[in-house]
This record gives C-alpha cells, sequence and structure tokens, in this order.
C-alpha cells in the first residue's frame, strides 16, 4: 500500500493546538502547510527530496521536520478515497509500509485520528525507531502525524535520538508534551 512518497532516512527525527502568545507558526503557500512551534525554536536548511521545514528545540536535542510531496491517489496501491481511509480503513501495517520503511526498525504507539481545524482527518502516533550507517546504529523515539489530501501527503516527526535506549527515554521525557503540541499543530492545506 504505499502511496508513492520516498520517507528518506532524512527524517528521521524529527489536529491543531491553540498556539502559545510565544509561538511562531509559518505557512508555506508553495508546499501546502503550517506548523506552530516556540520562539525560541530555529529554523535550520532542510534536506532530501521531499522535506520542507526543520526547525530544532536548542540544545535539548528535539527536531521537527516537515515532508510534503507528490501523492498519486490513481496508483493501484492507493487508497481510492484517501480520507475514508484515514478515518476507517487506517491500520497498523499503514504505518510500517508508508513510515516505518525509512527505518532500520521501527515500531508504532499510541496511535489515533486527529482531524485539522476544518475537520480533515491525520493520523498521529509515537514511534521508537533506529537508525544506523553501517557501522553505528542509534534509537531515537519521535511523534509522527500523517496526512493524505488531495494529491500531496504530510509526514511531520518530532524527534530525538541517543547514545542508547535509557539515554533516549531520559531525554524524552521532558520535551514529551511539547513534541506533541508542535507535531499536533501540523495542518495540511486543501486542494
Amino acid at each position: 500500500m504505499r502511496i508513492g512518497f520516498a520517507v528518506a532516512a532524512a527524517v528521521f527525527l524529527s489536529c491543531t493546538s491553540a498556539a502559545n502568545a510565544a509561538d511562531k507558526t509559518v505557512h508555506d503557500k508553495d508546499n501546502g502547510f503550517s506548523l506552530t512551534f516556540p520562539e525560541g525554536w530555529t529554523i535550520e536548511e532542510p534536506s532530501g527530496k521531499t522535506m520542507r521545514l526543520k526547525i530544532k528545540s536548542g540544545d535539548q536535542g528535539l527536531t521537527c521536520r516537515v515532508s510534503i510531496g507528490l501523492y498519486d491517489p490513481q496508483a493501484s496501491d492507493s487508497p481510492a478515497d484517501p480520507k475514508a481511509f484515514l478515518e476507517t480503513g487506517w491500520s497498523p501495517q499503514a504505518w510500517q509500509e508508508m513510515v516505518g520503511a525509512a527505518f532500520t526498525s521501527s515500531v508504532f504507539s499510541n496511535e489515533k485520528l486527529i482531524r485539522f481545524p476544518d475537520g480533515y482527518p491525520a493520523r498521529m502516533a509515537d514511534m521508537d525507531f533506529q537508525v544506523g550507517d553501517g557501522s553505528a546504529s542509534f534509537p531515537g523515539h519521535a511523534k509522527v502525524v500523517l496526512s493524505l489530501r488531495g494529491t500531496h501527503f504530510g509526514l511531520v516527526t518530532c524527534g530525538l535520538t541517543g547514545d542508547s535506549v535509557e539515554q533516549m527515554k531520559r531525554k524524552w521525557v521532558p520535551l514529551a508534551d511539547e513534541a506533541e503540541r508542535v507535531a499536533s499543530s501540523f495542518v495540511l492545506d486543501g486542494p
């Protein structure tokens, strides 16, 4: 059930919430999305074919990435109705096929349906993952949000890695709420 986008390992780290007064919202009209994040975060140069925004929380290590790309609803392995698929046809296997394939390993939990301000659906989950370059492997955790709309997809990952699972968990605990707040602020524009 691949939907025709390649989520490269570059997105390994990376529905609406009320914005705080000190938050900043980026609305990328060219790529059709918006994301709200704390004012003190830094915007960095995105990499890869689909990454459109990369932001970092500073020395805390939390990185959020937004990937946007084309989605072909006419492809044989694509859902005919993306909205219905997100609302009722979603499965744990869909996470593995659409997002998990870009990682050495990935496990999804706390999966739920969320909605953009106009009611359009998206899916949110926690993802435990491993990334590596062949000689080293690092554990990570991220909050991810995925939606398909019209002829494009949107994926947000807000996460971090550590040298060990224990270190990664210690780093994640104080950042979990902030990661969820930023990830859930994602909106993929309509066609």
